[in-house]
């Protein structure tokens, strides 16, 4: 067993002590009501954090003033209507020995006035480059409003029993945008100079100090780095940080990026684990209160480092602990290899954008109390075929609740689309998810049978109480003239025989499959062309993660041929046709692989409708799709048998 010392030392914050360095930052799950009240849902979500370990908990971008509302989704505490909701969460986090701060926050221009009922305001009118809608700058008598609101945000916390509050100074919320030049180009004393800029957080600082006291912690969040031209840099970050500390601010948890940037915040898979640390390391040199730091900090190994080398005093860990809230208790218990495998895929931050907060690997998100491995009424033979991630996590939830399950998979090894899945470059988190899975299949000494095709006879003969389909999907060719003639390769195929594809490899279909494949051939040495009908590479994938895989391609000098539809296929060539220049032909390849067409595999789930008590189909067999709708509908049946 690994020993984390640092990580699991205690640290003082104002006047608060945390039992351990991790902290849950603030982090958005839309899992409140529209009118922004704290629901049952949220208080579930935070809860099991708490339990979980986690020193200190973040609540989310919480609103301060009506007109700052970021979403519908947001939180708020601009009224004391809100008080005694924020208590009962203040209350459960305390009954499992966690803390909790709430992040008070006001999105400025960063927001549109579907949400607030009014036109934005900003510090000057220069709208979003992301939202577009102009801003109205606000005037002194406004800035002396938005103040007392954000005072008095922090004292309703205190009266509901909060144990601090974190002032939201980051990611281009309206603080950012009086602190930063790149939106505040105001002439008064509240803009040019590093000082005037910070003028108004000293004043929410100085204010908030009047109403709660200076035994209240106050936590600054800021990023210091808005990865934009004009924006704010670490060496003005600093300064900024000196103030703050001198004004009364707690700690200071730095981050990064705005909206125009947000790509970069919430680090993907294709950002380097730890992304974000130099920041802190910086910031850290010139302030005496402790210094979180963030940015895809996956274990809890990188965590000690970070801690040992002094670049920060507080660790905050978020998507990983949205993935498994359980994290600092199974580290710190020595039970690592059971941590649910955060994918850094932003699958979480994609559904935000529509409705509540769905993580990829974690179905029990944000309904923790109703779930759980409740033991089954009766004890049933269950027989699973498929040993992709929806047939393992069926198989795991079913042998948890006390049935006899066998797993039957005709590969040689369980995963299904996960090693192809895996398999692009920096995707070796969806191995790591995939290997977890595995152990959770053996912990539970079911019956895995590999490397059998199983029949629809096979499978009544045994006599199963329970049988689960999750057979995954076929890969076909599309019905296009030469496709059969020009020996094409699948997706799946190309992956697992990258050295028979040559070295001029052409990719029909740029959607995620066909764009992380060109990733992974020409990091493997290969010339790659692909071929895509719609007007972007990887559509599909949540809009950062494609940014960063588009410029990959680009950097690495991938051919994108766009809004152009294959026709004809031909030994080593393809003719494609498009608006512009109508048909042409792409030739010398050495191989082709088609990114195109999947089909649900529920040929075995007809052949036993109406022979089998307890029918089910799920996954790719059911429909094509993702790895959060295989978890899902996996973990979902599994709990009904």
């Amino acid at each position: 067993m690994q020993c984390y010392q640092q990580l699991f030392s205690p640290v003082r914050v104002g006047t608060m002590t945390l039992k351990n360095r991790i902290v849950m930052p603030a982090m958005e799950t839309h899992l409140g009501d529209h009118e922004g009240f704290v629901t049952g849902e949220v208080i579930s979500y935070y809860r099991h954090r708490a339990r979980g370990g986690a020193a200190l908990l973040i609540f989310e971008n919480t609103g301060v003033h009506l007109s700052g509302r970021v979403n519908k989704g947001m939180v708020c505490i601009y009224d004391d209507k809100y008080i005694p909701g924020f208590k009962k969460l203040t209350d459960a986090v305390h009954a499992e020995g966690g803390k909790i701060a709430i992040q008070l926050s006001h999105a400025g221009r960063q927001t549109l006035s579907d949400f607030t009922g009014s036109q934005p305001v900003a510090p000057s009118p220069i709208p979003c480059p992301v939202l577009r809608e102009e801003p109205r700058e606000l005037t002194a008598s406004d800035i002396s409003e938005l103040v007392e609101a954000f005072a008095r945000g922090a004292l309703r916390a205190q009266q509901a029993g909060a144990d601090a509050v974190e002032i939201h100074m980051a990611h281009g919320y309206l603080v950012t945008q009086f602190l930063s030049p790149y939106s505040n180009q105001r002439t008064d004393r509240y803009g040019g100079s590093t000082e005037n800029r910070c003028r108004f957080s000293v004043e929410i600082l100085k204010r908030t100090r009047e109403l709660v006291g200076t035994e209240f912690p106050v936590l600054c969040r800021i990023s210091a780095d808005e990865y934009v031209a004009g924006g704010l840099e670490i060496n003005e970050a600093k300064k900024i940080a000196v103030i703050l500390e001198k004004n009364g601010a707690d700690a200071i948890n730095v981050s990064a990026c705005n909206y125009e940037s947000s790509y970069l915040n919430m680090p993907a898979y294709y950002r380097q684990e730890g992304c974000f640390v130099h920041l802190a390391r910086e910031v850290k040199k010139c302030v005496s209160v402790p210094v979180g730091t963030v940015g895809r900090i996956r274990r809890a190994a990188m965590a000690e480092e970070i801690l040992q080398r002094g670049d920060a005093d507080l660790i905050c860990m978020g998507r990983v602990l949205i993935a498994d809230p359980y994290l600092p208790r199974k580290v710190e218990k020595g039970e690592e290899d059971d941590i649910r495998v955060c994918l850094s895929c932003n699958r979480c931050i994609e559904s935000i954008a529509s409705g509540k907060i769905v993580c990829a690997v974690n179905p029990d998100l944000g309904k923790e109390d109703s779930s759980g491995g409740t033991p089954a009424s009766a004890k049933k033979k269950v027989l699973i075929v498929g040993g992709g991630p929806a047939g393992m996590q069926a198989a795991v939830i079913a042998a948890q609740r006390g049935h006899e399950v066998t797993l039957i998979d005709r590969e040689g090894e369980l995963g299904g689309q996960l090693f192809a899945a895996g398999a692009p470059p920096c995707k070796e988190p969806i191995i790591e998810f995939k290997e977890y899975l595995e152990r959770e299949v053996r912990k539970h000494r079911m019956q895995v049978e590999l490397g059998k095709e199983i029949t629809a006879q096979d499978i009544l003969s045994r006599r199963p109480d329970a049988v689960v389909i999750a057979a995954g999907c076929i890969h076909l060719f599309p019905e296009i003239p030469g496709v059969r003639e020009a020996n094409a390769y699948t997706v799946k195929d190309a992956f697992r025989n990258v050295e028979k594809l040559g070295n001029k490899v052409a990719v029909i279909g740029g959607g995620p499959e066909g764009a992380e494949l060109a990733d992974f051939l020409v990091e493997k040495g290969k010339k790659v062309s692909v071929v895509e009908m719609r007007r972007l590479v990887g559509l599909g994938l949540p809009s950062g993660v494609r940014q960063l895989l588009e410029t990959r391609l680009k950097d690495r000098g991938v051919e994108c041929i766009l809004r152009a539809k294959v026709v004809e296929f031909q030994k080593k060539a393809v003719i494609i046709e498009d608006k512009k220049t109508g048909k042409r032909a792409l030739e010398g390849f050495d191989s082709i692989v088609v990114a195109i067409l999947h089909k649900n595999n529920d040929l075995l789930f007809k052949e036993l409708e109406g022979k089998v008590t307890e029918l089910f189909i799920i996954g790719d067999a059911k429909e094509p799709r993702l790895i959060k709708e295989a978890v899902a509908e996996g973990d979902a049946v599994a709990r009904t048998l």
